[in-house]
């Protein structure tokens, strides 16, 4: 990584100067406005808002580690894992949720996406003798959301007002209605310098100067901190209750996975703790997507989908390649 930006500071003078250079103006959006930029919004041209990373489409995308579970609450019913994932049954259009007006040519919007879908868990097992591979289904529903600034521009030649996509957040997704964890920090490392995540949705990336930059060969290493408060907790012979991926790379023509290693408990906030490094290999000039994917161990090794049921909480960001250290 290159290049990166106290954003907690940053968005805190933001907000501030926001709040006293417009405090006056408390006009609320024309008609016109709220249909251009929700239009905009929940457009699935523009990059920098793509949601859809957690939909595998088939089983042969899906993360493919095979896990001998051997849990220290005994033994789970699924115990060979070779593969699991989401497939999502429908894909509904991102909706507006709520429009804050932040001054007379900018615009803050809410938004989010509810995919439905089933998750999947294969796994290889012993019948009389035999290994067959058993399918387990769970139903899923996962809500993403973001926060994204518009800003108009004048063009005196347009024939209607242009909005552009100022900042966005980072998205913040989980199960509905069971997600029992809790992402409290992400941290993003690189060539000696760091950012900490705290609160994804009041995280805003300026789209020019504050999105998190690459170069191809860059080593980074992703740490996370949260609290599972499930009411079953499953854990495996290293004590983690949950499995965390990475999902990285994501656009419309790249999806790569990989998994987080679980590092124990943090002495000081008492929060599990994964990480790991990862080397930077997509193309440059473009914009990715890193989805960090917490999954309740229940939801992946234990067949009842009652007391276990999909249990997931999700944060991203994008990020950009680039071939020179000019971004």
């Amino acid at each position: 990584m290159k290049r990166y930006v106290k954003l907690g500071f940053l968005w805190a003078l933001m907000s501030m100067l926001i709040l006293n250079g417009c405090q006056e103006d408390t006009s609320p959006l024309t008609e016109s406005d709220e249909e251009i930029v929700a239009e905009m919004v929940t457009s699935e041209d523009d990059e920098f808002l793509y949601d859809v990373g957690l939909d595998e489409y088939s089983e042969d995308n899906m993360y493919d580690g095979y896990s001998s579970f051997d849990g220290t609450n005994g033994k789970a019913p699924i115990e060979n894992v070779v593969r699991f994932g989401r497939k999502v049954s429908e894909r509904p259009r991102r909706g507006v949720r709520a429009f804050e007006r932040l001054g007379p040519d900018s615009v803050k919007v809410f938004v989010a996406r509810e995919f439905p879908g089933v998750f999947h868990v294969l796994a290889v097992e012993d019948s009389n003798g035999t290994r067959v591979r058993t399918r387990y289904l769970k139903r899923l529903r996962h809500v993403v959301r973001r926060n994204a600034i518009y800003v108009k521009q004048t063009d005196p030649t347009a024939d209607r007002p242009r909005w552009k996509l100022s900042a966005i957040s980072l998205g913040q997704g989980n199960s509905v209605p069971n997600a029992s964890i809790r992402i409290h920090q992400v941290t993003i490392a690189g060539n000696g310098d760091s950012t900490v995540f705290t609160d994804p949705l009041n995280t805003l990336l300026d789209t020019r100067d504050d999105v998190p930059t690459f170069m191809p060969g860059d080593e980074v290493t992703v740490t996370i901190q949260l609290e599972n408060n499930t009411a079953n907790p499953v854990a495996d012979s290293t004590g983690a209750t949950e499995t965390v991926l990475l999902h990285y790379g994501v656009n419309r023509q790249h999806h790569a996975r990989a998994r987080f290693e679980y590092r124990g408990v943090d002495p000081v906030t008492g929060y599990n703790v994964y990480a790991n490094t990862w080397t930077i290999r997509q193309r440059p000039f473009k914009v990715y997507h890193a989805i960090f994917d917490a999954i309740d161990n229940g939801t992946i090794y234990d067949d009842d989908a009652n007391t276990y049921p999909y249990n997931s909480t999700t944060w991203s960001t994008p990020y950009i390649v680039t071939a020179n250290d000019t971004l």
